[in-house]
């Protein structure tokens, strides 16, 4: 398909110029010919369409990402069968992948990264709302568009979170996924959930700040390894001024161990969230706890190690690592908090007892200097929790020391009451050290929204500061089906500002809409989606002529897509037999032009062949014969041949 230009594949989409080649499929730049609007296109390489294992990863792809509708996720609009392979027309969007922006400007900062983390996470927690974990997330499968939306792409290793197993997309303990950004369980071909992507985004994190991922190896496998028993270079080595906090958001999702990760893609997003809006965080909160009595502002979030060799493959590649390669299960993750050096442990002990008596013997000294020398031993840092603000400011300034508000736009006066302090009271500051008062995050009423449509209480919920998630659908015989039948926190309610509401709308009273997906599908997948859950449809398939559809794919349903049934009531499946045969008209005696239309206002074509007559010839121009004769029922598009007469005295040109 390297010349596309006048390919129109499904009498629909006409394609453009190749906008991007993955490992199974070409993407083509495309115009929907019925919507007249541009799309993307993707069509597995023709090789692949014959591997039921492809086929089936292209079929999950199109699936998987048709029932997500989310503003972070590339939508499907169609998929079907082209020639001897199959397509899938999707949204096209205009701008690079993260990777080609990686490679041209090198990293990102560390508020645009996790702005775009947070984008990133925002799809993840739709996705998983709705049972779908992506298991792929990497700089290559995100778009930033050129109004700088992120969208998350390639959902082809998608799979159900309550799926056993995934039917044959990969070989009993096969490992699928892109090594590089993988997580342990992926590594060792555990069992995986949600948190598997988290662990993702936290490499893809990690890169966005630092420029490198941090795990690389001379093949997948050796990647794989480092995963699963290695820890990263701290950020800080790579970039000096990346922010504490952020760097705890990263370590927390990287966590070896699933459980010591975030819970969910929601507190992933707040969490990123409340480092942009300077506020404070529960991955630092948790640094700081692990961190004992680390200094502030020093704490070391992941043991350092050498720096990797370069990787000599494409980091970028999904791959599944065969089963004789998945890691052992019994090797036993290092964990990434405090640095710990890989001596022997009798000699990490001595060592470690060593470094301890020297710094105990250390700091008797500093403290007889500073003791002996000025005079200063520190200021001791007031308890002003509970005071207002104006208060808690005079106080520190008084012992000259700086204030600072969280959040920053705090108003200081005797409405704001200090919520906490960092550092907290009884710790020693130096002269001039910034002490951080903490206020609570302004609050604001919950709009009611039950009974409104989803446009509507989307409006409600963003025009009031919050962030709209729609969860899904309830049944429920109170409220009409669109309408809003749940809200939580409900409304009335006060809450934080650039917190989440989360509506349920009516499914209605427990009925299903035929779901309008399997036009353009098989019969087998068209009849395998609707006898599945939640539908359990006794399904009928029976065959109609079709001039437009090929032979063997759906054309319609009855009850048509949209109407409401119960589950398990019979639905008949029209699959498309070809089109109906015609009679082929008689042609012969007319002019070349009136047997052209004739023929065409049956379905047929014509393919003209031309003798050449004397100059007087009656038959000049016209049909002398036709190659299939009048009557004969033949198939549209069919092209009879026809005769035609023309002047042979006149040079052909």
């Amino acid at each position: 398909m390297s010349n596309p230009q006048n390919i129109i594949i499904n009498d629909r989409y006409e394609l453009h110029e190749r906008i991007g080649r993955g490992g199974m499929a070409d993407v083509f730049m495309a115009r929907d010919l019925l919507l007249d609007r541009d799309v993307a296109v993707k069509i597995l390489f023709p090789e692949h369409a014959v591997d039921p294992n492809f086929v089936e990863r292209f079929r999950r792809e199109a699936q998987s990402v048709a029932g997500l509708n989310h503003p972070n996720i590339v939508g499907v609009y169609d998929w079907g069968q082209t020639g001897n392979t199959y397509f899938m027309a999707m949204e096209f969007v205009k701008g690079r992948t993260l990777a080609e922006v990686l490679r041209r400007q090198g990293r990102l900062t560390a508020r645009s990264a996790a702005s775009v983390g947070g984008s990133i996470a925002n799809a993840l927690a739709y996705a998983h709302r709705n049972n779908v974990v992506h298991r792929d997330i990497k700089p290559a499968n995100i778009l930033m568009a050129s109004n700088g939306d992120i969208k998350v792409v390639d959902f082809g290793i998608a799979r159900a979170l309550d799926s056993a197993h995934d039917g044959g997309l990969t070989q009993d303990g096969a490992v699928m996924g892109t090594a590089t950004y993988f997580s342990p369980e992926q590594a060792k071909g555990d069992g995986l959930d949600l948190r598997s992507d988290l662990y993702s985004l936290g490499i893809v994190l990690y890169e966005l700040v630092t420029g490198k991922p941090p795990f690389s190896g001379e093949s997948a496998l050796a990647t794989a390894y480092k995963q699963v028993h290695d820890v990263p270079t701290r950020m800080k080595d790579h970039v000096a001024d990346v922010p504490p906090a952020l760097e705890a958001i990263v370590s927390k999702c990287m966590a070896k161990e699933a459980t010591r990760r975030y819970a969910s893609a929601e507190q992933l997003r707040d969490d990123l969230r409340y480092f942009l809006n300077n506020q404070p965080t529960m991955a630092m909160d948790e640094a700081r706890i692990a961190s004992g009595l680390a200094p502030r502002g020093s704490f070391d979030f992941n043991q350092a190690t050498s720096v990797m060799a370069p990787i000599t493959q494409d980091p970028e590649t999904t791959q599944a690592l065969p089963h004789t390669q998945v890691m052992p299960t019994t090797m036993t993750p290092v964990e990434t908090l405090p640095d710990y050096d890989e001596e022997p442990a009798n000699k990490r002990n001595y060592i470690v007892g060593a470094a301890l008596a020297g710094l105990v013997i250390l700091g008797g000294i500093i403290f007889l200097i500073t003791s002996l020398g000025s005079g200063n031993s520190g200021i001791t840092v007031p308890n002003v929790k509970g005071a207002t603000c104006d208060v808690a400011k005079q106080q520190m300034e008084a012992l000259k020391l700086s204030v600072a508000f969280s959040p920053a736009e705090t108003v200081c006066d005797a409405t704001a009451i200090v919520a906490s302090q960092d550092p907290s009271s009884g710790d020693t500051a130096k002269e001039g050290e910034i002490i951080t008062l903490v206020f609570p995050a302004a609050t604001v009423e919950v709009p009611p929204l039950l009974g409104l449509t989803e446009e509507a209480a989307r409006a409600a919920i963003e025009g009031a500061g919050f962030v709209f998630s729609k969860g899904p659908d309830v049944i429920d015989k109170t409220y009409a089906l669109g309408q809003v039948a749940v809200q939580n926190p409900a409304g009335r309610q006060q809450l934080a500002k650039g917190m989440t509401v989360t509506v349920n709308l009516s499914g209605g009273t427990g009925q299903l809409a035929v779901p309008n997906v399997v036009i353009g599908q098989t019969t087998a997948s068209a009849q395998t989606f609707l006898q599945g859950e939640p539908y359990k449809f006794v399904v009928t398939i029976a065959e109609e002529a079709n001039a437009t559809i090929a032979k063997g794919i759906v054309v319609r349903t009855d009850p048509v897509a949209g109407t409401l049934v119960d589950a398990g009531v019979p639905v008949t499946v029209y699959v498309s037999s070809g089109p109906q045969p015609v009679a082929t008209p008689s042609v012969k005696g007319l002019a070349e032009a009136d047997a052209r239309a004739k023929l065409t206002a049956v379905g047929l074509g014509a393919e003209v062949e031309y003798v050449n007559l004397a100059a007087a010839d009656v038959n000049i121009g016209k049909v002398i014969s036709q190659g299939t004769p009048a009557g004969t029922m033949i198939a549209p598009p069919t092209k009879v041949v026809l005769t035609v007469g023309r002047d042979g005295t006149i040079p052909a040109g």
